[in-house]
């Protein structure tokens, strides 16, 4: 299975910063592990300062034990921040917490995580469940994970930079794009099914996502989003 890289910029600190993030989606794991020896040699080629997870890891109980071996060896040499999908919940707490508690790897859905950047910039991670707790500071950047992007409430969006989102796999069929670069039919059903939206001062990226619980796509590829902040 190919896995297409997509690029996205974002300008958050008037082009003095140089962060790459790694932003990675259902994964969909069941049985096989392909994909994570290939995503661990995408991350060893680009070497991001910072992965982020929006969730949706497994479908099957061993896919969740495979993806902690993952978590495991990646989060040696790479910070990680996560938050859990829909489908890493189907199997209850005692599937879900395989991914809780690894080094250097931080579940966010209940937790503020500052991360400081080579460069000295500060960002303030979480989920959009806990996004009330981001303190309100010209100085630093606020980023939040969700994993389903349609729970966005474009009215409580102020004092939000990025949202890293997934769930939608981007349709699955992607017959054209809108001129607001919707992916349609999808779009009919899902208001925010595109790659990457403005919303006021907000920037929304969505994942296409590396797997499907129904596997079939039609020009949609399968992906992991490398961003570039500056």
């Amino acid at each position: 299975m190919e896995i297409t890289e997509r690029y996205e910029h974002i300008n958050l600190f008037d082009g003095l910063e140089e962060l790459s993030i790694f932003h990675i989606s259902d994964v969909h794991l069941w049985y096989s592990t392909a994909i994570l020896g290939k995503l661990k040699t995408l991350i060893a080629t680009h070497k991001p300062d910072l992965i982020a997870l929006t969730g949706d890891y497994y479908d099957l109980p061993i896919g969740a034990h495979n993806f902690r071996k993952f978590l495991i060896e990646v989060s040696r040499e790479y910070t990680i921040v996560f938050i859990k999908g829909n489908h890493d919940r189907l199997y209850g707490r005692r599937i879900s917490n395989l991914l809780s508690g690894i080094p250097n790897c931080f579940d966010v859905e209940e937790y503020m995580y500052k991360y400081r950047s080579k460069k000295g910039f500060c960002y303030n991670i979480t989920s959009w469940k806990n996004r009330v707790h981001l303190p309100c500071n010209s100085q630093e950047k606020n980023i939040v994970l969700i994993h389903n992007p349609e729970k966005i409430k474009t009215e409580e969006l102020s004092n939000i930079q990025l949202i890293l989102a997934g769930h939608l796999h981007g349709g699955q069929f992607i017959f054209f794009r809108t001129k607001d670069n919707s992916n349609f039919p999808a779009c009919l059903l899902y208001k925010h099914c595109a790659d990457r939206k403005q919303i006021m001062d907000t920037t929304l990226i969505v994942s296409r996502g590396l797997g499907d619980t129904f596997p079939f796509r039609f020009n949609c590829p399968k992906e992991i989003v490398k961003i570039t902040v500056s």
